[in-house]
């Protein structure tokens, strides 16, 4: 027995009393251990919690062995049921107990996920150990968890291919990303529709219109094609399927089965990109008949069919690639940025006077003076590192490795955690928090913590042309409105981050509200009869002292 201490006196506790006369009266303590004799009861207690706790480190060793050596949640967890409802949030919590290298179970398998540190760009880059997951479509035909929507939806694609052939093909499509109107058409497309859309006074839901207004621009930059009000509605009904489709489909691999109506929405998407392939053979056979014509030469479709490499359908698929993810993903990020710097009003009038210092109030948006909006530039970094649309790149181990110190097995399934890379506390301070100064002009970016557009040649190819796109659009919108939350509504930036890969939102909304701005010329008279002229004064902004007060009743 052990003797404990109670405030008033020692009294005897027994543990285990008949455990000496049954065990070791047979000697098997004798036995056991090579002494002979029998062992007091404290002895004995030591040899089982020693002989306990041995046996739990070896079961612990066999089980990381079985699961490749590498740590992670099981079905029925906490953490497990915290990833399958929050999804890449519940990643974090993941990561932040088992390391930057976790192991998650899944209904076809075992996944390994990464989260950024130094060794990400290796990830990336080295092709001896790591090439890219391209089985956007399994055998059985399901979609993969990790590569739906905005990975090529067609098996096959220009962005599925490997080695020489994706080089190849990257020569092909790579001029287009530098396309001279890039910004001149975002600009056209932002003017267009928020006269259309939004005129002198709007509040409400700006989601389904930066949509709107990144693909207008990019079906023009594409193939000079003027994207009708009947092509929108359908890219947004197609588009919206399979969001839903997804979202139900959550966690069950059957949902995710391609279905007869799948097939049609396919079909009513390759209708669109019919017409703007069409729409480029004529104006080709125009230019060779007369000279001219009205298709940009640096358009994606032109640049496709004057190579004679490509086949129709492969060109279909590759614009319907661009306008899904291409053109839907930078909306979705654009937009959360802009409500992210509508919360943060120092933020927003910061931005916004840079875009009144680089571009006078009289004058149009110069697209040549757009890379000068630097601030602007830190503020959409900031928006891809807190909301990034795109939050798993997916690679295949082909050679055994190790990554972070852990042995990863060939043939494994490695997704990089994007949201929680950019999340990781451990890179950067106070991570929740929206701060643009982060990405400072000259400010170095810390290694593995920026990962939005992937890294190495594996890197998304329209970085530029989205950074570009995403300029234009919130410059445009700066210097046309004077933004803010709508008081009636809060926006819950993280409310629909995404249930697999993409951040499109089934029923998430971003709701601002939005004023335009009052531009006059006018001229004063001093004492001495001297008269000045003022062009292109904002009254707007001179009459409420922050763009966030324009909204108290007489602002405007």
């Amino acid at each position: 027995h052990i003797s404990v201490k109670t405030r008033k006196s020692t009294q005897p506790l027994r543990v285990m009393p008949t455990l000496s006369q049954s065990f070791f009266n047979f000697n098997l303590g004798s036995r056991l251990l090579g002494v002979s004799g029998n062992l007091s009861p404290q002895t004995l207690l030591v040899v089982i919690l020693s002989f306990f706790t041995l046996s739990f480190f070896i079961l612990l060793k066999v089980n990381k062995r079985w699961r490749g050596g590498i740590a992670g949640p099981r079905v029925g967890d906490a953490l497990y049921k915290e990833v399958l409802e929050k999804r890449h949030h519940g990643m974090i919590s993941v990561h932040e107990k088992y390391g930057e290298i976790v192991s998650f179970p899944t209904p076809s398998g075992t996944v390994i996920f990464m989260r950024g540190n130094e060794e990400l760009e290796r990830v990336f880059t080295d092709t001896k150990y790591f090439a890219k997951n391209t089985d956007t479509w399994s055998a059985a035909g399901t979609v993969s968890d990790v590569n739906n929507l905005i990975q090529p939806i067609y098996k096959g694609s220009l962005f599925e291919t490997t080695g020489k052939e994706h080089n190849e093909n990257r020569k092909t499509i790579n001029p287009f990303f530098a396309h001279p109107l890039m910004i001149q058409s975002t600009i056209k497309a932002f003017n267009q529709y928020s006269d259309a859309r939004w005129g002198e006074e709007f509040t409400g839901d700006i989601l389904d219109d930066f949509h709107s207004i990144v693909k207008f621009a990019m079906v023009e930059l594409l193939g000079s094609y003027c994207l009708t009000e009947d092509d929108d509605a359908l890219l947004k009904r197609v588009i919206m399927h399979f969001v839903k489709k997804n979202v139900d489909g959550a966690g069950d691999e059957k949902a995710t089965l391609l279905t007869k109506k799948d097939e049609e929405m396919f079909l009513e998407m390759e209708a669109v990109a019919d017409r703007c392939l069409e729409h480029v053979k004529a104006e080709m056979t125009t230019k060779a008949s007369e000279g001219q014509s009205n298709v940009h030469e640096k358009g994606l479709v032109y640049l496709m069919l004057k190579s004679g490499k490509y086949s129709d359908q492969a060109i279909k698929e590759l614009f319907v690639n661009l306008v899904v993810a291409g053109g839907e993903t930078p909306a979705l990020a654009c937009c959360k940025t802009l409500a992210a710097m509508a919360q943060n009003p120092a933020i927003l009038e910061r931005a916004a006077q840079e875009v009144d210092d680089t571009f006078p109030a009289s004058a149009d948006i110069d697209p040549s003076k757009i890379d000068r909006l630097d601030y602007l530039d830190a503020c959409i970094m900031e928006g891809l590192r807190r909301y990034a649309p795109a939050t798993i790149v997916g690679r295949r181990v082909v050679k055994e490795t190790k990554v972070c110190g852990v042995t990863v097995p060939k043939d494994s399934n490695l997704q990089v955690s994007v949201h929680a890379a950019h999340m990781n506390p451990a890179v950067w301070d106070n991570p929740d928090a929206f701060n643009p100064e982060r990405f400072a002009k000259g400010k170095e970016i810390p290694k593995g913590g920026f990962v939005a557009f992937g890294l190495g040649g594996r890197a998304c190819p329209g970085k530029r042309a989205y950074m570009k796109m995403a300029k234009a659009i919130l410059a445009c919108m700066l210097k046309k409105y004077i933004v803010a939350e709508d008081p009636n509504t809060k926006n819950d930036l993280d409310s629909f981050m995404p249930n697999r890969f993409v951040a499109w939102p089934s029923e998430g909304h971003v709701t601002l509200k939005m004023v335009q701005r009052i531009n006059v010329n006018y001229t004063t008279k001093n004492n001495d009869g001297d008269v000045d002229t003022h062009f292109g004064a904002d009254f707007s902004r001179q009459f409420v002292p922050t763009r966030r007060s324009a909204f108290g009743g007489n602002g405007r």
